[in-house]
């Protein structure tokens, strides 16, 4: 049987088909091995077979993941709900994990967009608007990174 470190090298090379056969194949054996369950997901993931995915996600999250992939769980699960129009689910999962993470701005871009899809489009906007100003490399934005910064606070303010 293949181990996980085998299937993680088969995910993070592109052969999605093969690592879910066999995370598939090896949760027959641990159907509670955490990573296993995550491996599943990510290949489902990958083969655009979303429905599936939210399972193995879902039973990943529950046994308990390293914190290395914990992360990443959520943007998966998160995606995953998005992507099939579960706006709520994808919100839900987006907020734990930022509660989880709260350094992690990948985590904080996916939850803007989920928020847009739920028509939170005023704290999307400011979510993406201080990621922007915080992490952009870009000469013109770092002119104005205290500005926008403070503006994405409250994107209703106005001034007399």
């Amino acid at each position: 049987m293949m181990k996980t470190a085998e299937i993680l090298a088969l995910l993070e090379n592109g052969h999605y088909q093969d690592a879910k056969e066999s995370a598939k194949k090896a949760l027959l054996s641990e159907p509670e091995n955490a990573l296993l369950n995550y491996y599943a997901a990510w290949s489902c993931d990958g083969l655009s077979d979303e429905t599936e995915a939210i399972s193995y996600y879902e039973k990943a999250l529950e046994i308990g993941l390293p914190e290395d992939d914990l992360a990443d769980a959520y943007i998966g699960l998160g995606s995953t709900y998005r992507a099939i129009g579960n706006y709520e689910k994808a919100n839900e999962t987006f907020q734990k994990a930022r509660v989880a993470f709260p350094e992690n701005r990948a985590i904080t871009v996916f939850a803007s967009m989920a928020l847009y899809n739920e028509k939170h489009y005023k704290e999307a906007m400011q979510l993406a608007i201080k990621i922007i100003g915080e992490t952009s490399n870009d000469p013109t934005i770092i002119a104005y990174k205290k500005a926008i910064i403070n503006y994405s606070e409250d994107l209703d303010a106005v001034w007399d």
